[in-house]
């Protein structure tokens, strides 16, 4: 991944914000390399990570793929059938919505790479670096550190490592991330 925000989408409302979201949904909004990933490997892992057979009563949590242009759609229309094929369910028990990709509302500072929270002394370093909730979420660097060390990508510890002088981390920071990973 090269980026990855969290915001909201898919609602009419100008300037949603948590507590006033009006019509949109909270979403993520991802950012590859085709040449790296290409969007049905993209839709494959969001499939095996997702409950599509759960309903949410809340549009602010509806269960729900965005896609960009025809091309995304039909590919993300595909996906959906073959994971209700790999379930062994029909197509009309699976809750996610396909629907068109309008306008996407970076949400507050606070939310962007949340997960980093726990380690302070790296959150303190790209808060200093990212002086804004904008400019962090948009961050390569700190969109992989959140992938590794929040969402349980750590056990690939070598390939963060291996990543790790690209960065461009102060020696003190970067110390803290080998420790995450392991004792380095």
């Amino acid at each position: 991944m090269l980026r990855t925000r969290v915001g909201y989408c898919g609602g009419l409302k100008e300037n949603p914000t948590y507590l006033n979201l009006g019509d949109h949904t909270e979403a993520i909004s991802i950012d590859y390399d085709p040449t790296v990933i290409r969007y049905e490997d993209l839709l494959h892992r969001f499939w095996r990570a997702h409950r599509c057979r759960s309903s949410n009563r809340s549009r602010q949590y509806m269960n729900a793929v965005f896609y960009r242009n025809e091309k995304q759609r039909e590919l993300a229309e595909a996906s959906r059938s073959a994971e209700a094929r790999r379930l062994g369910i029909s197509e009309d028990e699976i809750e996610t919505k396909i629907v068109p990709f309008h306008k996407f509302t970076y949400a507050e500072d606070y939310h962007q790479k949340y997960g980093l929270t726990r380690y302070r002394e790296i959150r303190a370093f790209l808060s200093t670096t990212y002086p804004d909730g904008k400019s962090l979420a948009d961050s390569t660097v700190a969109t992989r550190l959140n992938a590794y060390l929040s969402s349980g990508l750590v056990r690939h510890g070598e390939a963060l490592l291996k990543e790790l002088p690209s960065y461009g981390l102060p020696p003190r920071v970067e110390e803290a991330v080998k420790r995450l990973v392991g004792g380095r």
